[in-house]
């Protein structure tokens, strides 16, 4: 998730202060419709984003190609918001209900491409994504925005060890990342509206990659995990982003950073407002899971249900109903004849559903959910749905 209020303030900052940024949001949609738990159960090429462990898992799998698209929207605005952006042009009744949703709960898309390998304690991983969110009072010159992308290299290995009828499983992985972050204003977010939705803006001039400045850079990511699994149960438990991961951050227009990475590279570094330190905190997670196999029933249908729970600490902190539905996630899975899925779950208080298909070595994915959004006049949950079709066996 993202936190659109946590940038807005950056020229205010001191030269000592360290602004925390979250974790790049790849929704993978076989967690999400589950309540995005998974860290008691995550095995193949799921594992290099959820815990390391799973790494030693029995289960090998090769992700060839997976592409994945989001929408941030209610659902009477994908429509409307979708059409905008193939068309990259706005119709009278599809503005009225964009204007609608981006001054009552806010509007984003993402997407992202993985390719991986995870098995025999190996894991291997490259994926890139973009995630942009917006919102605001007043439409068209009054939202406000985030935009994020991120490229990410994933190396671990995991070993796994039987004690009797326990099996345990410890991991651990590191995570080279280039991100780019463009906090939006009005005036930014307005030439995004015009870039690539075609919305009419008057009087407004410039150009959205040439004027628009971002924090791009690099850093370094380190996560380790473990399961125990006895029988039908697992505890799992992650450790991600270890002592926090410092992005080393410059600032430049965008379009000086596309013309960078084109070259293969990154732009001249420039100070950052502020001259502020810039991580991704630390996180823990705890989670829990059960298989549900039935001897009689196997063959053609097992499934399994979980929950976890993220930085403890927090909640002992701050017990209040706030902390805790975002601290606490559950979910479950039912597989049908080996090629159909079906999920469910909860996250944030709020349910999460959707299925998969397999196909030989072709899969598809979508999930149903909610991401929260923190806007400087509110803080709301953004219905979403995001959809995942890939080559993986």
């Amino acid at each position: 998730m993202l936190f659109l209020a946590s940038v807005f303030g950056t020229s205010f900052l001191t030269a000592t202060e360290t602004v925390k940024e979250d974790p790049f949001p790849f929704w993978f949609p076989v967690y999400a419709a589950q309540g995005n738990s998974s860290v008691a159960y995550s095995d193949g090429f799921g594992a290099l984003l959820s815990n390391p462990a799973g790494f030693a898992l029995p289960k090998q799998e090769v992700n060839l190609l997976s592409c994945g698209f989001t929408l941030y929207s209610s659902p009477q605005a994908r429509m409307p918001l979708l059409r905008s952006l193939l068309r990259s042009s706005t119709s009278g009744q599809d503005e009225e209900s964009l204007s609608k949703e981006f001054t009552e709960n806010g509007i984003g898309v993402a997407s992202s491409l993985g390719i991986g390998y995870v098995g025999r304690g190996l894991g291997l991983g490259l994926l890139a994504g973009f995630d942009v969110v917006a919102g605001g009072d007043a439409y068209p010159l009054g939202l406000r925005g985030d935009g994020l992308s991120q490229f990410m290299l994933v190396v671990g290995y995991a070993i796994r060890k039987e004690l009797g009828a326990v099996k345990v499983s410890f991991g651990g992985d590191i995570r080279p990342i280039v991100r780019i972050h463009a906090p939006l204003k009005e005036y930014e977010t307005a030439l995004l509206l015009k870039q690539y939705i075609g919305t009419e803006i008057t009087p407004l001039s410039g150009d959205f990659y040439s004027d628009t400045f971002a924090l791009n850079g690099s850093g370094i990511g380190f996560d380790v995990g473990g399961l125990i699994q006895w029988n039908s149960f697992s505890l799992g438990i992650v450790f991600r982003d270890v002592f926090d991961t410092q992005l080393f951050y410059s600032w430049n227009d965008l379009d000086s950073i596309r013309t960078a990475l084109g070259n293969g590279g990154l732009p001249p570094v420039n100070s950052v407002p502020g001259n502020a330190v810039y991580s991704i905190p630390m996180s823990t997670t705890i989670g829990i899971a059960y298989d549900l196999v039935f001897e009689g029933l196997k063959r053609f249908f097992w499934g399994k249900i979980h929950g976890e729970w993220e930085n403890p600490a927090k909640f002992f902190h701050d017990s209040t109903w706030t902390n805790a539905k975002d601290s606490f996630r559950f979910g479950c899975e039912a597989t049908f004849f080996s090629f159909l899925n079906v999920r469910a779950g909860f996250e944030g208080g709020v349910p999460t559903y959707g299925g998969g298909l397999k196909f030989a070595i072709f899969e598809a994915n979508i999930a149903f959910f909610s991401r929260k959004v923190e806007l400087p006049e509110r803080t709301s949950r953004v219905p979403a749905v995001s959809v995942e079709l890939s080559v993986r066996w």
